[in-house]
């Protein structure tokens, strides 16, 4: 299981020493990278650290890395293993039931959007 970090990280204080103290000088002390959230889930897989699964009761996703519009039309290929995301989810849903009801964040949430949401969400409108 990867926990994509796109859209942010909940992760307990334990975890966070762990990370910061033994992980991040060990793991990959002179990497530069785009791709932040795979070096934090290779640094806890190699500490035994592994991610918990954060979907609600429902099976809804909390955690997305697009836009609400994507994971609502987005559906896998035909073949999951040519699609990294349909590769690295496990019993996930697709549609509509994709979200969960609370979700937490998504990723690539330009600030026009991150408004519009804000409104809709907190009844601005």
């Amino acid at each position: 299981m990867f926990i994509s970090g796109g859209s942010g990280y909940t992760m307990n204080k334990a975890a966070l020493k762990t990370l910061v103290v033994d992980g991040f000088p060990n793991c990959f002390p002179h990497l530069k990278t785009f791709s932040e959230d795979v070096m934090v889930a290779t640094c806890f897989r190699k500490m035994d650290i592994l991610p918990y699964d954060t979907k609600d009761d429902a099976g809804g996703e909390r955690y997305m890395p697009f836009q609400p519009g994507h994971h609502l039309t987005y559906f896998p290929p035909k073949n999951p293993k040519d699609d990294w995301y349909s590769n690295y989810s496990v019993d996930v849903k697709w549609g509509k039931d994709h979200c969960a009801a609370k979700s937490v964040a998504f990723h690539y949430i330009k600030e026009d959007l991150m408004r519009r949401m804000h409104a809709i969400l907190y009844h601005y409108c």
